[in-house]
């Protein structure tokens, strides 16, 4: 599949949901592109100036013109992807040859996970900004909950890159659980 791709340090998994302030012509390009095909574009993080291995599928689910005149635009992810190949057009937009990677499956919290669950939905309620761009937060699935503290919390982009990469939800369950539980204990 060959995708136009954004660069940015934005993090987004799966489900993820996030809005973007498009200026540049060529992202207007991107959009335009985007929109047409339906298949969506690229969101992928740059590591200085070279483009990471690993990226987000998204599609554009809303747009609006903002008041200081520019495009706004709703992205929700949809499948992580590696980028086999890529490359740069005149205008600077660049391209990816992708294979999607499969989602992480679906996984009900179960009662030791429960605090991780917890702590994020006590995270929404603080910060009901965040919390508006997930109308049907799914507070009981241990995937949709790990890869919202993903896309929350401050790693590094290799660390962000590693997790991408992962076949399934452990790894990073295994990970919030050491930051949580102790911030919990402390608590």
């Amino acid at each position: 599949m060959q995708l136009p791709l954004f660069p940015l340090q934005l993090y987004l998994l799966p489900g993820g949901i996030s809005k973007l302030r498009i200026f540049e012509p060529r992202y207007i390009r991107l959009v335009k592109l985007a929109m047409a095909s339906g298949e969506g574009f690229g969101l992928c993080m740059k590591d200085e100036e070279t483009l990471c291995h690993f990226g987000t599928r998204t599609v554009i689910t809303d747009f609006e013109r903002m008041s200081d005149g520019l495009l706004g635009i709703t992205v929700q992810a949809v499948e992580k992807f590696v980028i086999n190949d890529h490359w740069q057009e005149d205008d600077g937009l660049r391209f990816g040859d992708v294979s999607p990677i499969r989602n992480w499956s679906p996984t009900a919290v179960k009662f030791a996970d429960r605090g991780i669950a917890n702590s994020l939905q006590a995270l929404f309620n603080e910060y009901p900004e965040h919390a508006t761009h997930y109308p049907e937060p799914d507070f009981n699935d241990t995937t949709w909950v790990c890869q919202r503290w993903l896309e929350l919390l401050p790693l590094e982009t290799n660390q962000k890159q590693w997790f991408m990469s992962r076949n399934d939800h452990r790894a990073a369950l295994s990970f919030l659980h050491n930051i949580i539980d102790e911030q919990l204990k402390e608590e």
